[in-house]
This record gives C-alpha cells, sequence and structure tokens, in this order.
C-alpha cells in the first residue's frame, strides 16, 4: 500500500465507522471470520441483541452467493473486469453489504426473478415463501437463487437493490446491495465512494483492505482473512501473523482508541501487507526503533490530520 492508496482508502472511509473489502479468493473458511467481524461492529456500537447475529448472518450469506454461484470468465480482461468482490462499510444508521461477482446469462434469468419477487414481499411474507422453499428444496434453481437469498434478504429487513452488467456473450455481472439498520441508512450512503473503491481494487490487486476503528476483534477477524488467504506453511503464516499482530498493536496504542488504521493486502507477483495509521511526529522515532525486522518498510507522509504525518508499515507476506 503506497501513501497515495493509503490516503485513498483514508477519503473514501468518509465520516463512516469502518470499511471491509475483500477481493481474493474466496474461500468458505473466511465464513468465520466474517462472523468475528459482525461480532466487532456489534460491541463497538452497540447495537440491539437482534442485529448482534443478523449482520454475521447476512454477511455470510452474502459471501456464500458469491462462493457458489461465480462463474469465472476464460478471458483475462473479461476476468479482471468481472473480479469479484465483498465490501462492507458501516455507518451511523447502520450497515451497507454490496457484492458483485459474474453470473452466467441463465443464472442472471434466475435471479432477476427471484429478487424481483422478494422486494415485494414484507419480513412475515418472506418467512412464508422460505418455509415453502424448504419443502421443494431440491427443486432445480432454488438452491442458489432461492433459500439463502430469501432469509438474507429476510433478516436484512430492506428491500434489496440489484443491477446487470454485460461483460461478454456468455457472462454477465451481477451487483447487490443490502442495506442493514434504520430506515434513514439509505440517506447517508454514497455508492460514488464504493465505485472509487471498486477501480482501487483493480488497480492495485487488492485482495482485503480495511479501514477505520480498531481493537483486538476487529485485529482477529482482519488479520485471520489475511492469513488464511496466504498460500505456504502454516509455520511460516504464522510467523507473518505475529509479525502483522505486532505491528498492528503498535500503531492503534499509538493513534489511540479514537484513531483509525488501514490495512491491505496485495496478492501480487510480491504480496504485501500493509498497516497505516495517523500519527504524531514525535511518535514516528519509537515505530523505527520497535521494527527491527530487515524484510520492514517504513513510509511516511502527509496526513489528513493537522499536525499528524500518515505512517504506514508494510511487511512482505
Amino acid at each position: 500500500m503506497d501513501l497515495h492508496l493509503a490516503r485513498s482508502l483514508t477519503a473514501a472511509l468518509h465520516d463512516d465507522a469502518c470499511i471491509f473489502g475483500y477481493s481474493g479468493h474466496f474461500p468458505d473458511e473466511h465464513s468465520a471470520r466474517l462472523i468475528e467481524l459482525g461480532e466487532a461492529v456489534h460491541h463497538s456500537h452497540e447495537t440491539t441483541h437482534s442485529a448482534k447475529g443478523r449482520l454475521g448472518y447476512v454477511m455470510v450469506e452474502a459471501y456464500q452467493n458469491v462462493v457458489r454461484y461465480r462463474t469465472i470468465p476464460t478471458n483475462e480482461e473479461v476476468r479482471a473486469k468481472g473480479r469479484s468482490m465483498f465490501q462492507l462499510r458501516c455507518h451511523a444508521q447502520g450497515q451497507v453489504l454490496a457484492t458483485r461477482n459474474p453470473v452466467t446469462r441463465p443464472q442472471q434469468r434466475i435471479l432477476q426473478e427471484r429478487l424481483t419477487e422478494l422486494q415485494g414481499k414484507d419480513t412475515r411474507e418472506l418467512k412464508e415463501l422460505f418455509m415453502e422453499g424448504i419443502q421443494r428444496a431440491n427443486v432445480p434453481g432454488m438452491r442458489g437463487a432461492g433459500l439463502g437469498l430469501i432469509e438474507m434478504v429476510r433478516r436484512a429487513g430492506a428491500k434489496p437493490g440489484w443491477s446487470f452488467e454485460p461483460l461478454d456473450p456468455s457472462h454477465i455481472l451481477f451487483k447487490l446491495i443490502l442495506e442493514l439498520g434504520d430506515a434513514g441508512a439509505v440517506k447517508t450512503y454514497d455508492p460514488a465512494l464504493d465505485e472509487g473503491l471498486q477501480k482501487l481494487v483493480l488497480e492495485h490487486a487488492l485482495s482485503t483492505y480495511y479501514a477505520g476503528f480498531w481493537d483486538s476483534e476487529v485485529q482477529h477477524a482482519i488479520l485471520g482473512t489475511i492469513r488464511d488467504e496466504r498460500m505456504g506453511s502454516t509455520g511460516e503464516k504464522g510467523k507473518r501473523y505475529d509479525m502483522a499482530g505486532r505491528v498492528a498493536d503498535l500503531l492503534h496504542a499509538l493513534v489511540g482508541t479514537e484513531g483509525n488504521l488501514i490495512v491491505t493486502y496485495q496478492n501480487g507477483v510480491r504480496p504485501v501487507l500493509s498497516i497505516g495509521g495517523e500519527l504524531a511526529p514525535e511518535q514516528l522515532d519509537r515505530i523505527h526503533q520497535q521494527m527491527h525486522e530487515p524484510e520492514v518498510v517504513i513510509s511516511v507522509g502527509d496526513g489528513f490530520l493537522k499536525g499528524k504525518m500518515l505512517t504506514v508499515v508494510h511487511i512482505p507476506w
């Protein structure tokens, strides 16, 4: 993560509590990390007890919808343009989940029909539809665009938003947006912010990115996702994970509980994990004193906050 990318993520965060994005291999194992992140958001924002499990459930279902039904085009240019992404944005009134993934044209028709049907139903009707679906779960086409999608929309408690964009003669880019929280949440959500993030993901080959508040729960979820994404031996992954934890602990202590951290994992030819935050100039010496690993690189530049320096620690991954 260069300083330009760090500033772009900070700007994209805007006034929200956090942004989490993922655009990697989409293994099933990441579902557990999403539940942990949902718990962290719940604890930090003191949401209702019912919202606690709801966010994690909807996140996992939205993620699994990408895992199970994305179709990867063979053409490299089309594949890059249709890269699958998952994003969570947390703001004052609630959360916004956004996913995008390539589907075939037959899948598009199924999704369009199902979502149109779900959009016009209330919570009670969605529950009834879900129960009916359980009775006919073996009907072709019902599993992917059926039960999981029904329950995801029901628990989100809001009307889904979606669009389809042609990629090539065989593939369509399916975009889904789900909002959780107060009825006024949509008033603070700016889709343009996330369009810019999607461009950053493609430009910088981002597998994982995060910007926002930080605590031990967030750290476990975000660094755990990046650890599980990395190929290699268990011992080597553990070593890198421990190093990243030390860097995150130090930066969190320096920015304070009111400050934000920025994390990116770029899984390119030379994978690198970067963790950054805005520090006072007098705190920079402590970063340099405690980062003894020769492969670690530190970047420093002007921050957004007055009198602060944007400081990013890069760890080869």
